[in-house]
């Protein structure tokens, strides 16, 4: 990550958005934020804060992403569609090929996007299908502004801190897996939507709500709970003949969806996750307070202890506020205004999903809500929490008093997001891009060991998508590493058991998501490339040096299989930094028997 590059990059953003709040508090009367009438410079920066974080977000995603299935992407999307793709004989066939069973759950909205782009462009792009559900994003922050708007007694201004919570970077990992964004992410919007119009009140909201619950179950199977959920606010305002509908409704689509599902033997049963009862209060009160899980550095009991702070907080608060709602519906049903529906639906739908997570994952170990990949979830939590707190007139009044501070934590918040993540996305993204190399020299994959026990189904999928070009793998930027000169030589430490790993000082590499250094595994007609990890540096160190990658680093692990037996290896690091491609010799040799 070049220096100038970040500070330059920073005090834009920081500077457009904080002068955008300074403006908001030290004016007034408030200003009326349409698209109609004069743009004055007050509420030019007020968009352009607003709209920032956004832009940015789709920019580095966009310069990061590639177009290669990982993993789970390979059955889940590519093995549908090209069965789709070869002909399915009735509409019967067309939805089992739709919805077979992956994992625990049905993803028939990802493999319909892949349909349908295949039939389009007559192939995929696994960008394209992570893209669209990546956008359903937007259909969110549209949400939340709709609920400024319609909140008489707010200004529209408290909502400059919601975009930075909601496109930060801590859920990477969810937005480079091709099926994740439209099924771990997309199920919450979906499922919000729907509650949001639901919420309406009106026949119309009550039969677009159905369909966009039902989108929702078949993103994901967590889209279930948008049965239950809108099933109580309908028999809580008494809306006997919805209620009835919505119940029939969804009692037929979830006996259908369960119908034929089994659960995979490699998810810990009940038994097993209530034996774990330590680990499930840990997830219980964390999960609600993972917001502040922000030094993803720190040991993993140090940050599960803070979120848990955070979570106490947080349970609190929508603790008091189930109250508040309570005495609200006894005394005052009526008077309940469609934004308050909307925000008790989305956060029990949310409070559901941890409580499913918490009995089905807890034989995991409680580090498994560190995952990046589930963030998302936190963010959305946090956001309801935030307009939670909105409705309160005493926040109501510091908030507005205090935007600038506000605005300043959402900023640092967002920002170390990007600082602290980037060195892991760009690992990432070369472990997708190290995968797609060994499989296409060597038929293997270095990152899932797994691989090698469905290796016949994995290798079948890959090669009829290839040979019918439903798929074609993209250039791969480390492929010139074979032809670069050697300038010079590197120590390293090689440990061998049944792993391969290689560590090694750092040369001077940039932080372009191309730039990086490689472990090259060769014989006379053999080899293998890996990425290695680099570490990153503190931030204070970062801006001593204007180095991001710190000093040591070390190679993906690979299994000792994946080498031809009674061979002899060479092992040579490959570096990338921007225009300089170049190899440097270790003097290290692997021998296998």
């Amino acid at each position: 990550m070049n220096l100038f590059v970040f500070l330059a990059l920073s005090a834009f953003v920081g500077g457009i958005s904080l002068f955008a709040a300074y403006l908001q508090v030290a004016k007034s009367p408030e200003p009326e934020y349409s698209i109609s009438g004069p743009f004055t410079l007050r509420k030019i920066l007020f968009f352009l804060a607003w709209a920032t974080p956004v832009m940015l977000f789709f920019v580095v995603w966009a310069i990061t992403t590639v177009n290669i299935p990982y993993q789970d992407d390979i059955d889940a999307i590519l093995e549908s569609t090209s069965a789709i793709a070869e002909g399915t004989g009735s509409i019967r066939e067309f939805w089992s090929a739709l919805s077979k069973q992956d994992d625990e759950r049905r993803i028939v909205v990802v493999r319909l996007v892949a349909c349908v782009m295949y039939w389009i462009s007559g192939s995929i792009d696994f960008r394209m299908i992570a893209l669209v559900g990546i956008c359903s994003y937007l259909v969110f922050l549209k949400l939340v502004f709709a609920w400024f708007r319609s909140e008489p007694n707010l200004s529209l201004v408290l909502l400059l801190p919601v975009p930075y919570l909601l496109f930060s970077n801590f859920n990477y990992v969810a937005l480079y897996q091709a099926m994740v964004p439209l099924q771990h992410i997309a199920v919450y919007v979906w499922g919000f939507a729907s509650i949001w119009l639901v919420a309406r009140n009106t026949r119309t909201g009550l039969i677009w709500g159905a369909a966009l619950g039902i989108l929702s179950v078949y993103s994901d199977v967590t889209g279930i709970f948008i049965g239950p959920v809108v099933a109580v606010m309908l028999l809580t305002r008494r809306r006997w003949l919805a209620a009835t509908f919505w119940i029939l409704l969804f009692g037929s689509v979830a006996t259908s969806y369960f119908n034929g599902l089994v659960m995979p033997d490699f998810r810990p049963t009940f038994a097993q996750n209530l034996a774990s009862w330590p680990d499930m209060l840990l997830i219980a009160v964390a999960m609600p307070g993972m917001i502040a899980d922000v030094f993803l550095e720190g040991s993993p009991i140090l940050r599960l202890i803070c979120a848990a702070g955070a979570g106490v907080v947080s349970l609190s608060l929508v603790g008091v506020s189930a109250f508040r709602f309570g005495g609200k519906l006894v005394r005052e049903r009526e008077a309940i205004t469609p934004n308050q529906w909307w925000l008790a639906g989305c956060i029990l739908f949310l409070m559901i999903t941890f409580f499913a997570f918490t009995f089905g994952r807890a034989a995991n170990g409680a580090n498994s809500i560190l995952l990046s990949r589930y963030k998302h979830m936190f963010a959305f939590w946090a956001i309801f929490n935030y307009l939670l707190m909105l409705q309160l007139p005493l926040f109501q009044r510091m908030a507005q008093r205090y935007l600038l501070i506000l605005q300043a934590a959402a900023l640092i918040y967002f920002g170390g997001s990007y600082f602290q993540t980037w060195g892991d996305m760009i690992y990432l993204r070369k472990t997708i891009q190290t995968d797609a190399y060994g499989w296409t020299k060597n038929r293997e994959f270095p990152s899932a060991p797994i691989y090698i026990a469905v290796k016949k189904t994995v290798d079948s999928i890959f090669e009829n998508a290839l040979k019918n070009s439903i798929y074609q793998f993209p250039e791969l930027p480390f492929d010139c590493l074979k032809q670069a000169k050697v300038r010079g030589t590197s120590e390293i430490v090689v440990r061998t058991a049944d792993f391969i790993v290689v560590g090694a000082e750092v040369p001077d590499v940039r932080c372009s998501p191309d730039d990086g250094i490689y472990l090259i595994i060769h014989s006379d007609d053999e080899i293998h490339i890996l990425p290695m990890r680099l570490r990153r540096n503190t931030f204070l160190r970062f801006l001593r040096t204007g180095r991001y990658y710190a000093g040591y680093c070390e190679s993906m692990a690979m299994l000792r299989q994946y080498l031809s037996k009674n061979k002899k290896y060479k092992l040579t690091l490959g570096v990338i930094s921007g225009s300089n491609r170049y190899l440097l010799t270790t003097g290290k040799e692997l021998s296998t028997g």
